[in-house]
């Protein structure tokens, strides 16, 4: 057998720190962020507490990049082209593609709202790009119903933002009792699409 190249030992460590991540999520999830010491989580993805310092420096880091990974992946959605604008067919995608991912991992975004809702993370996250991710986030949305003639994109930022963060919400009361049917959060896309058409003009 031929010795591994340095890209496939980095791919190698890549998808070691996803899996702890994907470990850490349910940990934080379960037991509490502040509960949650380095230890215990290098038990639950079956590593050593020294090993697990090669891959993050402290839990506060794994919490983080956790976090950033979500954010990222919404932010993404919301400005495919990264131009700062966003266009009606843009967030009309946006709105499918967030449902789309919230059914398909639902897993992932039940632990990520309970792990974000904690007081302690709240806390963790002053200054980080976690919260100016939001921030950019709802600047895009005020920016797209202002430009497009709405006549209150604060409550029309509120009310798409609400329904979003709110199933999310509600997904997570519901789990592990029950999953929300997929019939149901198309339905609920729609929904969602319709009240945000853009307003006829005269």
């Amino acid at each position: 057998m031929s010795p591994r190249t340095p890209e496939q030992f980095e791919e190698i460590r890549e998808s070691r720190r996803e899996q702890i991540m994907e470990t850490a999520l349910k940990v934080f999830a379960s037991e509490g962020y502040a509960n949650s010491s380095i230890s215990k989580l290098a038990e639950a993805a079956g590593i050593s507490k020294g090993l697990m310092y090669n891959y993050f420096n402290s839990k506060e880091e794994l919490l983080k990049e956790i976090l950033e990974k979500g954010m990222k992946e919404i932010l993404n959605l919301t400005d495919p082209d990264r131009d700062g604008i966003i266009t009606p067919s843009e967030l009309d995608e946006f709105i499918r593609k967030t449902f789309r991912i919230m059914r398909r991992k639902q897993e992932f975004w039940i632990l990520y709202f309970n792990i974000i809702l904690q007081p302690k993370v709240r806390e963790s996250l002053k200054g980080t790009s976690v919260l100016t991710g939001t921030e950019e986030y709802f600047s895009m949305l005020m920016k797209y119903f202002e430009s497009n003639g709405f006549e209150d994109p604060v409550l029309e930022v509120l009310t798409i933002t609400s329904m979003i963060e709110g199933l999310g919400v509600l997904m997570l009361y519901a789990y592990p009792v029950m999953t929300i049917p997929e019939t149901v959060l198309l339905k609920f896309e729609e929904r969602v699409l319709k009240m945000i058409k853009q307003p006829e003009h005269e």
